[in-house]
């Protein structure tokens, strides 16, 4: 075959593709904006701008593929609707994303969906009501004008380039994308293939997760026991309000003795004398979803039953006549979320900071709850029980503090390891000194109120301590660092002033051994109620509590095991 039919055969291609480009303008810019803006937007926000102009050519790359493919279908009729769908199908997800990113910076996930799929339409009119203002109306109405003209007067196609400007710009940006592709296929192969990229993709693999959570909180939720009987209710507290922490632990606190000062505000209330400082606490587990379902119930390690066949202490509170408050920045559904989540069902008053699920993690600031709980204070009742559910130390550590919090760096950490690991000892650090502003911030807005402050993190975090390069928590073979966590009480003058016996209760007890596992006793002690499973041998207040009662995390004895390293040793 000779040198001009291969020319003449070329130029045919060049001719079909420039006239694709020309047929299909509108179309490939949709396709292309809807299936790209809101991933471009999310890295540009993560600081991955070559990532995103390489998947922005990649992109392109593969709408022009699909392009060509719908030119199969020889009637004109059937190739736009296929069209359409591909336009509808992507720009739904497209437009929920958008929405996603405006407010929350996220892309579409399951906690969202979840929202989506449990609201009802007046929750709908009001979610639409928060987030969609005039500006976004008006900025809505000018795009769909905007394409509408674009479509009616073929604005693209009257682009005045000569065939063959038109030519060099076609396979110009082709070849790049080419390239770019190829490069992004080796170069960022994770990025290509350990994550959704498109919307619709986003959409169902998030609607899929938001399914199972919605049928375990389901499910859980109908084994819930929520038959509760009051044996004794003396309970007069105006307000008793839990912070429960996160992944905070003790031996890394200025407060318990850690020798870099990230912990000013509380340090201040302890000189003060208003701090209970207590110094033996564990955890009874090293997750989240495993300590909510012993701390907030009457279940323990010695429970022979699981811990939904027992009674719960917002279901308990109600019962009492509190108003109960949950405000939450962690997830609101998934896997780790759902047990938190039936709490905060079954509370009067429940709100999250953002909707999100356990999968997902937008780097929102625990200062982010101090709207969420001013409102709260604004709607209390005469008796009222807030939960305070913080982010607190969880990883990644840098998320969990604005940047005026940075104050300390690797110089500051006097081990003998590598500067990575002190760089991540310090972040932790910085996230333990904005938790202080934190709880003591929450402290100061019901001080003029008769009040009851509980810290009480989930449980504790190893960071580079004695686990030999280990930065984490895990139930299998635990080190005391993933256990050993604060647990400190603040009263208000006014709780002090009417209930002395009570607060010299607290200051007595702040030396005893405990393990959170039992936590509910304690509580109830405090509001003066008790129910039949209440045991004053479990309240570390109490006169009667069994201090030599042993404390087992997995089967480990803590005292003999853990803390004692054997555990590691083994």
């Amino acid at each position: 075959m000779n040198r001009s039919v291969w020319k003449i055969r070329f130029l045919r291609l060049v001719i079909r593709i420039q006239k694709l480009f020309r047929k299909n303008a509108v179309f490939m810019v949709l396709f292309f904006l809807f299936n790209y803006t809101t991933l471009a937007w999310s890295l540009v926000n993560a600081d991955k701008i070559e990532v995103m102009i390489g998947y922005g050519f990649s992109l392109f790359l593969g709408v022009t593929f699909v392009t060509a493919l719908l030119q199969i279908f020889r009637n004109p009729l059937l190739k736009n609707i296929m069209k359409i769908v591909l336009v509808v199908g992507s720009g739904i997800p497209f437009m929920i994303e958008f929405v996603a990113m405006y407010n929350y910076k996220a892309l579409i996930g399951a906690g969202i969906v979840n929202s989506l799929l449990e609201t009802n339409s007046r929750e709908a009119l009001e979610f639409c009501n928060m987030y969609f203002g005039a500006a976004e109306i008006i900025g809505v109405v000018f795009l769909i004008g905007l394409f509408a003209a674009i479509k009616k007067y073929k604005l693209i196609s009257r682009l005045h380039f000569s065939r063959r400007v038109q030519r060099k710009i076609i396979f110009g940006i082709l070849g790049v994308s080419l390239v770019y592709t190829v490069r992004m296929l080796v170069v960022y192969t994770d990025f290509f293939y350990s994550e959704p990229l498109l919307p619709m993709q986003r959409a169902y693999a998030s609607a899929e997760v938001a399914y199972k959570n919605m049928e375990a909180y389901h499910t859980l939720t109908s084994k819930l026991n929520t038959d509760i009987a009051i044996t004794e209710n003396k309970s007069k507290i105006r307000n008793i309000v839990f912070i429960l922490g996160e992944s905070t632990n003790r031996n890394h606190m200025h407060l318990y003795g850690y020798n870099v000062p990230n912990t000013p505000n509380l340090d201040a209330l302890k000189a003060k004398n208003e701090l209970s400082v207590f110094t033996d606490c564990v955890s009874p587990h090293s997750t989240t979803i495993a300590v909510l379902s012993k701390l907030f119930t009457f279940c323990d390690y010695e429970s022979d039953k699981d811990w939904y066949e027992y009674n719960n202490l917002i279901d308990v509170m109600n019962a009492a006549g509190y108003k109960t408050f949950w405000l939450s920045n962690q997830e609101s559904s998934g896997v780790w979320g759902n047990v938190a989540q039936i709490y905060a069902e079954h509370s009067t008053k429940h709100e999250f900071t953002r909707i999100r699920d356990s999968r997902e993690d937008y780097g929102i600031v625990d200062g982010e709850l101090f709207p969420l709980v001013d409102r709260a204070v604004q709607e209390k009742a005469d008796k009222n029980f807030y939960v305070i559910h913080l982010m607190g130390g969880h990883g990644l550590y840098y998320n969990r503090f604005p940047y005026s919090f940075s104050k300390f760096t690797k110089d500051d950490i006097k081990l003998n390891i590598p500067n990575e690991k002190k760089e991540v000892i310090a972040q932790y650090d910085n996230a333990l000194y904005y938790n202080d502003y934190i709880v003591s911030g929450i402290i100061d807005k019901f001080r003029d109120d008769e009040t009851i402050v509980i810290y009480v993190p989930d449980h504790s975090e190893a960071i580079y301590d004695e686990t030999g390069g280990f930065t984490g928590h895990i139930e299998e073979n635990p080190t005391r660092q993933m256990i050993e966590i604060p647990v400190i009480m603040w009263a208000s003058d006014k709780f002090k002033a009417n209930y002395p016996d009570k607060w010299a209760q607290i200051q007595a007890a702040v030396n005893k051994p405990y393990m959170t596992d039992d936590m509910i006793h304690t509580v109830l002690e405090i509001a003066d109620i008790k129910t039949p499973e209440f045991d004053p041998t479990k309240s570390i207040i109490d006169e009667k509590f069994d201090a030599t009662r042993k404390r087992i995390f997995g089967g480990k004895d803590y005292d003999a095991e853990i803390k004692t390293g054997k555990v590691q040793e083994e």
